[in-house]
Formats: structure tokens, sequence, C-alpha cells
């Protein structure tokens, strides 16, 4: 365990005003850092326990856990033994998703404070899950039991609060937090010289985990029909190897570049360096179907224009911002292409560029007010 500006955990009893649980790396996990210095920047003592180090965060007191990697069982169990030998208190602890939930509730009941679970996705019809319907229904039975503790939750989109309202009878409205980066300005970007290819080559990126239902499967299989494209896959993930796999069955693999995961203070660079972002959900799963995924947003902020899939929350906001060409549902090869050569097309690329402008309102700075206010009434 690490503490910044302290040298062990043993010392003292640490008490924080906000307690951050992630079941995850710091450096990678943008919805924890950008809460977490929103906190900070509003004057609140902030503690985060995932995995990481305090340079990661240093304006926030950092639990440090020891990721085991491997299945996510051993994880998860790893994860909530760290949490329960972790001696702090706080006046608020946010599960920051479903994996840090029983432990984020046992600390927050030690401590008598508040419990607030951000639900970032609905892991009760996780997309990764579809078909393996015991551990869905464990995951779901899971959930449900502990948000009867639950205080507030947060979700990422106006749908979905909706649809946790009605799914688990909530007695109030979720806050919604979107998946939105701080505002940064188009940089210098070291993505082509990573993939080996030149301003002449068309440069797609996927950035994100690599999971199933995230479209690199159907983009693969377009690529055979778009030849002057590469693929720059900036993320890792249990998929990777299928999916490359995948690539070299379809004789694309000498133009598809993985990247693997890059630290969050590093993506916006590498972003920038392409010409279209992908954002392809596969509809296999309720939390797919009303996905809207902060890779997105991070394409506006590269101002690159985006392809996407044309389901309920990504439709919604591509029709205030339209900022991608959709593709029908079905991610046939076909309609793949024909949205390439929507958004290649010269006058339709520079007004979804400049619609992608929309986000320097949509940016995080935009919302963290009305985080920080919500997560103070807690605080209180």
């Amino acid at each position: 365990m690490v503490f910044s500006g302290a040298p062990t955990i043993s010392q003292s009893l640490h008490s924080v005003d906000v307690l951050l649980c992630a079941l995850a790396d710091v450096r990678y996990d943008a919805r924890t850092r950008n809460i977490a210095h929103a906190l900070v920047s509003d004057g609140l003592r902030v503690g985060v326990i995932a995995a990481g180090t305090a340079d990661e965060l240093p304006t926030c007191t950092m639990y440090s856990w020891s990721d085991p990697g491997g299945r996510a069982l051993s994880r998860w169990w790893s994860y909530s033994r760290h949490c329960a030998q972790t001696d702090v208190t706080a006046r608020c602890v946010i599960a920051m998703d479903l994996f840090a939930l029983a432990a984020a509730s046992r600390i927050a009941k030690r401590c008598n404070a508040t419990l607030i679970y951000d639900m970032r996705e609905f892991y009760f019809a996780l997309g990764p899950l579809e078909g393996k319907g015991m551990r869905q229904r464990i995951l779901t039975a899971h959930e449900r039991r502990h948000l009867k503790i639950v205080d507030d939750i947060l979700v990422s989109g106006p749908l979905d609060a909706e649809i946790a309202r009605s799914t688990f009878s909530l007695s109030y409205d979720p806050f919604v937090l979107y998946n939105t980066p701080p505002y940064r300005d188009v940089v210098v970007s070291p993505l082509r010289a990573r993939c080996g290819v030149s301003l002449d080559t068309y440069l797609a990126i996927y950035q994100g985990v690599v999971h199933h239902g995230r479209g690199i499967a159907p983009f693969l299989r377009a690529m055979r029909d778009m030849q002057d494209v590469h693929l720059a896959v900036v993320g890792d993930g249990p998929a990777r190897r299928d999916l490359e796999a995948l690539a070299s069955q379809l004789g694309v693999a000498s133009r598809v570049t993985w990247i693997g995961a890059v630290a969050y203070e590093d993506l916006h660079a590498y972003t920038c360096g392409a010409d279209v972002g992908l954002c392809i959900i596969e509809p296999v799963s309720m939390s797919y179907e009303y996905a809207l995924p902060n890779k997105l947003f991070e394409y506006m902020m590269a101002r690159i224009p985006s392809l996407v899939t044309d389901l309920p929350a990504l439709r919604a906001h591509v029709a205030q911002y339209p900022v991608a060409a959709s593709i029908d549902r079905t991610l046939s090869s076909t309609d793949i292409v024909a949205a390439m050569q929507t958004v290649r097309n010269g006058s339709t690329r520079a007004t979804m560029i400049a619609a992608c402008d929309a986000i320097r309102e949509l940016s995080y700075e935009h919302q963290q007010h009305a985080i920080v206010a919500r997560i103070r009434q807690h605080c209180s």
C-alpha cells in the first residue's frame, strides 16, 4: 500500500472525505481519474483503492492494490481482501464498478459512510457474459442484493438512468455522468510512427478493452474490401488472441497494429493521429445495446469522425451532434464499407470534424461541478 505523502499505512488510521474503490488500474481508468481530479480540485480529500502508484494520482491518497492478473474471480477476491485490510475512514465511499461494490459496501458500513455506486455498465446484462447464463445470474443477484444498501447511483447516459430506475424500482433518479474527457486541443501524434504507415494510408483507430462484441471482428472482415485501410487497436483484453487469429485468417493481419494499452494521459495523443474512430458496438446484450462509450467522446476530442452502430444512445447522440456515420445493427461488411466511404467524402468529413467542436461544451469540465455537488451532499 502506498500513501502520497506518507511512508507506510501502519503509521496511523487515515481519513479522507471521499474514497473511490476501483478494481482497475488507475493509469487506464478514465472515469475514476476524472472523478478524483474533480473532487480534489474542489478541495475534498480523496483516497483511491486501485492498482497503480501514488505517482499516477499525486493529489490523492493512493492505497495501491497489487493486481495478481489471471482469472476474474481471483482478482475479485484479491481486491476484496486488500480493501478489508486497508486502514482508512471516509465520509463517502464510491464503488467505481460492480466488482468493487461488495468491498466498498463493507468499508462504508464500517465508517458509517454514504455509499455511491457507479453503474457504468448494465452489469445485469453484460456483453462479455452473453451465453454464460450462470455467471450472469450470479452477477445480477450480487448487484441486486447490494443495491439495497446503496444511497445513490451514477450512470453514463440518460437512457441508462431510465432503465436503471425501472429495472431496480429506484425511488430517485440516478445521476448521469457522461464519459467525456477533460478538454484538450489536437496535438502531434505518435500513432502513425507506431503503425509504420505514411500520411497516405487511411488509418482507423479502435480504443478500449479488446472484448468480443466491440465491433473489431466485423471491421476486420470489412477490411478485405478496403485495401488502403490500416487499423490501430489501442487497448488490450481477453479477445485479443482470437481477433489476431481472425485477422490472419482474413488476410488483413499486415494492416493491423496491436498497440496494446496506453496510459490515459497518452491516449489523446494517439487518437489524434487517426483518420476515423471505431465505435462499432455489436448489440449482443442490453449493456451494449444502450452503450454510449467514452471512446466516442475521445474521438470528438481528437477532431476525427467516427463509425457508430445504429443503436439507441448512439443514434440520439449522432442526431444531436453529427460526428459519425451510422452502420445498421447487422454490421454487414457492405454497410461498414459504405459508412467508411461516407466519412471519407471530403465535404461530409469537413462537416463531421466541425461538429466535433461541440466537445468544448461536452468536456468533463462542464459537468464536474454537478457531480461534485452531488457527492458533497453525501459528505455532509
